[in-house]
């Protein structure tokens, strides 16, 4: 059963697509990018039901109570597909696509169009690239495709170009907080303020990380001590960190390296510009990390780990070096 929710940092881009709508210029191709945690999908969700109810009011919000919404919130809607990877972490197959090319053949049966909804786009090898290219070229009438993904970068631009492209954008700080401290997890704000940080400020990331990720927090916080301070075995501390979500790991990192990179541009003289450069070359380091990660490449992380940690070990090494000179 799909649950329509709202949130409050999805209003810039419900407005994009309800302008559109009104002025009847919605194309039949959409992707929907974003950060994870934002939700790309609850915001995917109620667009399907709004498209596809034949009473939408005037915000084009679904109606919930005609038939189409009713099939669609049983799950049982016969205008509405919906393609995904058949297990977490694979591709979606180019036998997918083709039976999707298939179903869009025919006559809608309920609503006055046709929703497609696929999730994890950029997650498809060329063969179901190519065949779901040929699908856009040639839309059929009354039917919208919607393409989810967290890493748009990597669809093929064939893809992009033919879709318009609808960003959920990520709350400020502010608004984040406001709405996770009006959930049913109580924490206090500095804790919710950390959650944030391993999520790039993504709310519904930051909820989902709970207590874990402010345990992951901690242990990160005293690693990260220990590598600048070159007094850690980056083997053993490689191997401890398979047990967290190592994206959110650097992301963290990534924030405390930016942290000290402002200070030090507060700072005016030729030493910091020195150490600046070196805390420069570990914020390089960390994205490039993040990267290798994200491929789909079948990567052998504890030792990519393992080489980001001796990398930011020298250049910490470097740092101690110039104090040192430099007194």
């Amino acid at each position: 059963m799909t649950e329509i929710v709202e949130y409050s940092w999805h209003q810039q881009a419900w407005h994009q697509v309800k302008t559109m709508q009104q002025q009847g210029r919605l194309p039949h191709a959409l992707l929907i990018s974003g950060i994870p945690g934002v939700g790309k999908r609850p915001f995917a969700d109620r667009l399907v039901a709004s498209l596809l109810c034949t009473q939408p009011d005037k915000d084009f919000n679904a109606c919930g109570q005609c038939h189409s919404c009713q099939l669609l919130a049983a799950g049982s809607h016969p205008d509405h597909h919906q393609v995904s990877p058949e297990e977490a972490g694979k591709q979606i197959k180019v036998d997918q696509i083709r039976d999707l090319k298939q179903a869009q053949t025919l006559m809608p049966k309920v609503s006055r169009g046709k929703t497609v909804l696929i999730t994890a786009a950029d997650q498809m090898n060329i063969s179901a690239f190519n065949s779901l290219l040929k699908l856009l070229e040639e839309p059929q009438p009354e039917s919208v495709l919607i393409l989810l993904s967290e890493n748009s970068q990597q669809l093929p631009i064939t893809i992009k170009s033919r879709c318009q492209t609808v960003v959920i954008a990520t709350p400020d700080t502010e608004q984040a907080l406001a709405w996770l401290q009006h959930t049913d997890m109580q924490f206090a704000e500095e804790e919710w303020l950390s959650l944030l940080k391993l999520s790039q400020g993504a709310p519904l990331a930051a909820m989902a990380a709970g207590e874990k990720g402010l345990q992951q927090s901690r242990q990160v916080m005293q690693d990260i001590a220990l590598l600048m301070q070159a007094k850690a075995n980056p083997v053993q501390m490689a191997a401890e960190w398979q047990q967290f979500d190592l994206k959110s790991v650097l992301y963290q990192i990534q924030n405390m390296m930016q942290t000290k990179i402002h200070q030090l541009l507060l700072a005016e003289d030729r030493v910091h510009d020195q150490i600046l450069r070196q805390y420069w070359a570990i914020m390089d380091c960390i994205s490039d990390t993040i990267k290798l990660i994200s491929s789909q490449n079948n990567l052998n992380k504890i030792l990519l780990i393992e080489d980001f940690m001796v990398t930011v070990m020298q250049h910490a090494d470097q740092i101690r070096q110039l104090k040192e000179t430099h007194g």
